[in-house]
């Protein structure tokens, strides 16, 4: 247990116990994941900042910014998701998906009329996801 000493202003030195916070390091992507119209993760820059461990959900790989409004009201503008890094996303769950190099958040709708990303905004259309793209997992 860690103590530390506090000063009265009396001049009386008292142990008290220190709260240690646990940080962790962890990269926010700069390039924004669009809740819109799409942009490349992976090759931009990303910032790592130490953050408090207990404000991070859990297992938590990495983070994004986001872009645009096609996943409110769960997601903003410029708001920031945590991320589980994973090569696969059950069907119905949020991701981050590249469809052809473009970087999206949006909902993984896989059903008897093919692959979708799904806005949970309702003004945008679904994104069919053909046999000829390339779909790629970030988390």
């Amino acid at each position: 247990m860690d103590y530390i000493n506090l000063l009265h202003a009396s001049g009386i030195y008292e142990k008290q116990t220190a709260k240690i916070i646990p940080f962790r390091s962890i990269d926010i992507f700069e390039n924004a994941v669009s809740a819109g119209t799409g942009s490349f993760l992976v090759d931009g820059p990303k910032e790592t900042v130490r953050i408090d461990e207990s404000i991070l959900p859990e297992d938590t790989t990495f983070g994004v910014r986001i872009s645009g409004d096609s996943m409110e009201p769960e997601f903003h503008d410029g708001q920031i998701a945590w991320v589980l890094q994973q090569e696969s996303v059950a069907n119905g769950e949020i991701g981050i998906f590249a469809l052809n190099g473009e970087a999206y958040i949006k909902k993984l709708q896989n059903d008897k009329d093919g692959i979708f990303l799904i806005s949970l905004n309702e003004k945008y259309a679904p994104i069919k996801v053909s046999e000829n793209d390339r779909l790629d997992i970030f988390g």
